[in-house]
């Protein structure tokens, strides 16, 4: 429909009619008349106005078209750049210029009925130009997803002329609506390029790219963990497959479709790294996939997880790891037999006892006279006499308050007599008076004791000051009588006592009873059973919270053992005897020690977690990067495909991407559909893993040393040389490790000394041959001593052997204690032996992996996994990530960390939908290419912008953790800083 601006009208035809008829018409018509329109004239404007309707609207079309085809996303720095950019949306800006320039290029003349209308713009010369054609020309988005546009030409000229004399001009802006959906492509393909630029914890290429990448990470580290013989946890190839399936995801989130081709092949590749560290460059052409069917590489064989397939394996970071007290229930324990149980034992039957005196009932009674009677009598002398008497009487304080109770209770009277003799004289008169004054008091006396009881819980006991109860002792039987003793005396020290006090009184002292002999075994016996309860006790973390330092597993632990406290102590409710009582005492002191070493070893875990923090800032990460990419990423949805509705029915878009899989590899134009010459390297990768080994320098400055000097743990060592021990390099690893050994049998040979077992160094020499006889090669026997199997071992023989050496469980687990810890400490093995011995397993590795390339080709996975299983199956066992603390006692997890970056973008991205009858599509592009118009007219093409080349850059992090031993988790094949071929080029 086209619209006409009649303000803009100017009256050519009332001026004709002014000449003809004079003043007299002119004043009649402006009175009260409409101007008037002569038919031919109204016809043929009318005729016009149609004709440029069309005009627009086929206009519109083309320039949408165009504008597709060459979109202007980056203006140019050029007279027309400048111009477009000035407006804020320089594609739109460009769509009105070409709408402009296409319009004005089609407007015709029309006759009707000898009236010729002439449609007219004004030509452009300058910027002021490009500015009034931009102002004049409206193209916006219209109808539902922006499937069509909305034209409006402002001002259009109409000139009518009637043999060649013109008759009137008319100003018209015709809008026509088209259907079009040039800005539902545009705006789709700029969301897509913006998802490709999110962050990793945005909805977008990145975080899809990153639940993909923990998928397989987590599924290959897990295996490798287990035995798999996989050396490459994460590779390029594994980014590469990642990032093309995250892109896939993006189109089909963005556009409800995906580009076939490269679904195609996205899926060959997934399908080929499946369990592999290599991923052969996918083509375009059939016969290039064909190829890469053929010669796909088995690397690291044992797995058959598909990387795509694997973003949801059966162990993610938001599974549950059961995390115990473990070896540290044990730690705590030989700390507290050893310094404090004792004391402990001692506090029940310690009895603080005190001697109460009150005083009560005082009076004071005067009997005669001071002196005689009449005035003038002086004193010439006196004589004093005092007496004091003691008897019986009965006490008068009250009861003590709990937890003080009654051991005795006596009174006495108490009676002070002063009899004062005065002689007086006057004149020769001698007069004697006496004056006799008595002070009365009661005085109580009350001994009290109070159960001290360490740690036990305030109940009852009962019996308690006679023997019996759990283990038929004394209990506190002698404390009465001995606090008597001290406190109290005989008949005689007590009457003397009651005479001394008088106001009220306290007096002190602690009164120990008599512990029976097997009170220490039987109580020991019983904390044994309590430590491995305690040890079973067990939280349940998430894996990525803890490999993340989220969570303190020590801390929870702790928190876990002080809710379950009073269950664990079992208190009853009434102990049996005092031994009971001592008995829960110790239950209660050995859970607190628990705790304790629990708290230490959290704060020992927040000092690590501000190390690790520092190494991954100087990466430009954090642990709450880590956090948020870990948690993000299971935040991904599965898009579907789906149409979009719009004006006059459903649109489906057709996406294609050029090359179709982002290879690491450099693809040549020719074999890919774009029209341009030369090569391209779509995509390139690099991924770090940070922890190679657990003595590596970065895993050093994290946990600390654990030996003094260059030294490595002697677990480390053996399981590195276990990993390679038919490399010419095992035999100085071998005699280090040996010699460490070594070591330790001659610490186990001192403690079986010290318990008596044994009549001669040579017994002793093959009481812990015996035991070590179970392991046949040093690495072996080397892990076994580490992980207490070996001094177990020769415990059981010693034993055995010597049962008479051991008067009770005690000592029977002293004696294992005791080998355990020679066998953990001592100095480790030199990590000079270690680190090229390491370093020549992770070579051999990758050589054997390249050799399996080319010998792959035409044979079954099978065979391959099957040949590399038997050259690398060990040598992938190289130790490797960082333990999650506390070391070395104990390892809750070993955990490892990838930082992945990846680069790339397509030569050439389209968009296509059907835009008008069969076959009539509208395809937007998207290449980089300049886009040049000619908007003077001058034959000179002038550079618009340029259709910049989707493209994408993103970096993010994967975290996986395994189980604590093994051999860890981390690439070992020598190359951790692992980048792409064309890294350095984009």
């Amino acid at each position: 429909m086209v619209g006409v601006n009649e303000r803009a009208r100017v009256p050519f035809a009332l001026l004709g009619v002014v000449l003809l008829v004079g003043s007299a018409s002119i004043a009649a018509g402006l009175g009260g008349t409409s101007p008037t329109r002569e038919p031919a004239t109204e016809a043929a404007i009318e005729q016009g106005r149609t004709s440029l309707g069309g005009t627009v609207h086929d206009a519109t079309r083309t320039a949408a078209r165009n504008v597709a085809a060459s979109p202007v996303v980056a203006p140019a720095n050029t007279t027309l750049g400048r111009v477009l950019a000035a407006t804020g949306d320089p594609f739109r800006a460009a769509l009105e210029l070409r709408t402009y320039l296409a319009v004005r290029d089609r407007l015709s003349a029309t006759t009707e009925r000898g009236v010729t209308v002439d449609p007219s713009l004004p030509a452009l010369r300058d910027s002021a130009d490009i500015d009034a054609a931009l102002s004049r020309t409206t193209v916006e988005p219209v109808g539902a997803n922006a499937t069509a546009v909305r034209t409006t030409v402002a001002n259009v000229t109409l000139t009518a002329m009637r043999d060649g004399r013109v008759i009137d001009r008319y100003a018209v802006s015709p809008t026509m609506t088209v259907q079009t959906p040039v800005f539902a492509l545009h705006e789709r393909t700029r969301t897509y390029q913006q998802r490709l630029d999110s962050g990793a914890t945005e909805p977008g290429l990145a975080r899809r790219a990153t639940a993909r990448l923990y998928g397989v990470a987590w599924a290959r580290g897990l295996t490798q963990y287990g035995g798999g013989p996989i050396a490459n946890v994460v590779s390029n190839q594994h980014v590469a497959v990642a990032t093309n399936h995250a892109l896939l995801a993006q189109q089909r989130a963005t556009f409800g479709a995906t580009d076939d081709t490269g679904r195609r092949a996205v899926r060959v590749a997934a399908a080929r790294a499946a369990g592999t560290d290599l991923l052969a460059a996918t083509g375009q052409s059939g016969k290039q996939i064909q190829e890469l069917l053929a010669g796909v590489d088995a690397a690291t064989p044992g797995s058959t997880l598909d990387p795509v397939a694997a973003a949801n394996p059966p162990i993610t970071p938001e599974s549950a790891l059961n995390v115990s007290v473990g070896e540290q229930a044990t730690t705590a324990f030989d700390r507290f037999v050893t310094t404090d149980l004792d004391a402990v034992l001692a506090a029940p039957y310690r009895v603080t006892v005190e001697r109460r005196r009150a005083v009560t009932d005082s009076a004071t009674t005067t009997a005669g006279r001071e002196r005689p009677t009449g005035d003038n009598w002086t004193l010439v002398g006196t004589e004093q006499t005092d007496e004091t008497t003691v008897t019986d009487g009965d006490a008068t304080v009250g009861s003590p308050v709990n937890p003080w109770h009654t051991l005795a209770t006596t009174g006495r009277r108490v009676a002070e007599t002063t009899r004062t003799e005065r002689r007086w004289r006057r004149n020769h008169t001698t007069h004697t008076t006496v004056e006799t004054t008595t002070q009365t008091r009661r005085v109580s006396i009350r001994l009290v004791g109070r159960h001290d009881g360490g740690a036990a819980p305030p109940v009852g006991t009962s019996p308690i000051h006679e023997r019996g109860g759990a283990i038929d002792g004394p209990n506190l039987a002698a404390v009465e009588r001995r606090a008597k003793t001290r406190l109290l005396g005989d008949e005689q020290d007590l009457d003397a006592l009651a005479a001394r006090t008088t106001s009220d009184g306290t007096t002190q002292t602690t009164i120990r009873g008599e512990q029976p002999l097997e009170l220490r075994d039987w109580v020991y016996r019983d904390l044994v059973r309590l430590r491995e309860r305690v040890a079973n006790v067990s939280v349940a973390v998430e894996r990525g919270a803890v490999g993340t330092y989220q969570v303190n597993p020590s801390d929870e632990l702790a928190g876990a053992l002080r809710a379950r406290r009073a269950r664990l102590v079992d208190r009853p409710d009434e102990y049996d005897g005092v031994a009971d009582r001592a008995r829960v005492a110790a239950r209660g002191a050995y859970l607190d020690a628990v705790i304790t070493e629990l708290e230490r070893r959290a704060d020992d875990r927040d000092g690590v977690k501000e190390r690790l923090a520092g190494l991954l800032a100087a990466r430009g990460l954090s642990l709450g990067r880590l956090r948020s990419i870990m948690a993000a990423r299971s935040q991904v949805t599965t898009p579907t495909s789906h149409s979009i509705s719009g004006v006059g029915g459903s649109y489906s878009l057709d996406v294609e991407g050029v090359p179709a899989y982002l290879t690491l590899a450099s693809v040549n134009r020719t074999q890919t559909d774009s029209l341009r010459e030369g090569s391209v390297r779509p995509l390139a990768a690099r991924n770090t893993n940070i922890f190679t080994v657990p003595y590596g320098d970065a895993a050093d400055g994290i946990v600390g040393k654990l030996f003094g000097g260059d030294r490595v743990r002697l677990r480390s060592a053996a399981r590195a040389l276990a990993a390679g021990e038919e490399l010419a390099t095992h035999e100085t690893l071998e005699a280090d490790v040996e010699t460490a050994v070594s070591r330790r049998r001659r610490g186990m040979r001192r403690v079986l000394r010290r318990a008596g077992v044994g009549d001669s160094r040579s017994d002793r020499r093959r009481i812990v041959a015996a035991g070590l006889g179970a392991w046949e090669t040093v690495a072996e026997r080397a892990i076994a001593v580490t992980e207490n199997r070996g001094p177990d071992a020769v415990a059981a023989v010693a034993l055995r052997r010597s049962p008479g050496s051991f008067d009770g469980p005690a000592d029977r687990d002293d004696l294992r204690r005791s080998l355990r810890a020679v066998a953990t400490d001592g100095r480790g093995v030199p990590e000079s032996s270690v680190t090229p011995h390491v370093e020549r397993a992770r070579q051999m590795v990758g050589k054997l992996v390249k050799q399996s390339v080319g010998r792959a080709a035409n044979q079954t996975t099978t065979a391959v996994r099957e040949r590399l299983e038997s050259k690398t199956g060990k040598l992938a066992a190289v130790p490797s990530g960082i333990p999650v603390t506390p070391v070395p006692s104990q390892w809750y997890a070993t955990a490892n960390i990838w930082d992945i970056e990846a680069r790339g973008g397509y030569d050439r991205f389209a968009v296509s939908v059907r835009n008008g009858g069969p076959g009539r599509r509208l395809t937007y592009v998207r290449d980089g290419s300049t886009v040049d118009i000619d908007w003077n007219g001058d034959g000179e093409l002038e550079r618009a912008g340029t259709a910049t080349a989707v493209t994408f850059a993103y970096r993010t992090a994967v975290v996986v953790v395994v189980p604590p031993g093994g051999q860890g988790v981390g690439d070992v094949d020598g190359n951790a800083d692992e980048r792409s071929a064309g890294w350095g080029e984009r």
